[in-house]
């Protein structure tokens, strides 16, 4: 009898948010640029999102960029996007945030496999 392995990520460990936050995207020459991080909870204390720095996501995106983009999908001027936080949200600048765009194609089977 094969043993199943156990996922590899669990859902103690991250929980993924997808919860309407986007980028809006402009390619400048050949790089790709965010011109805005949308945060749909902006009046919402008790969203997930909310931490010391105010929206965490608009944080870490608006300060390490794409370099926290584990996903792939093709550039268009509207991304909306899933994240995911580790770490303590009232020290933000401990922890690390993940987001992958909602038209990730693995991701987005991945995620629609754990909701069932």
């Amino acid at each position: 009898m094969m043993d199943v392995m156990p996922p590899a990520i669990v859902q103690d460990e991250v929980e993924w948010h997808n919860d309407g936050h986007a980028l809006t995207l402009q390619i400048n020459r050949q790089e790709l640029e965010i011109i805005e991080i949308s945060c749909p909870h902006k009046d919402t204390a008790t969203a997930a999102c909310r931490s010391a720095v105010g929206c965490i996501v608009v944080h870490f995106i608006g300060r390490f960029g794409l370099e926290c983009n584990i996903g792939v999908c093709d550039p268009t001027p509207t991304i909306s996007i899933c994240w995911c936080f580790q770490g303590d949200p009232g020290m933000p600048d401990e922890g690390q945030l993940w987001f992958v765009p909602t038209e990730d194609e693995v991701f987005y089977a991945w995620m629609t496999q754990r909701e069932t």
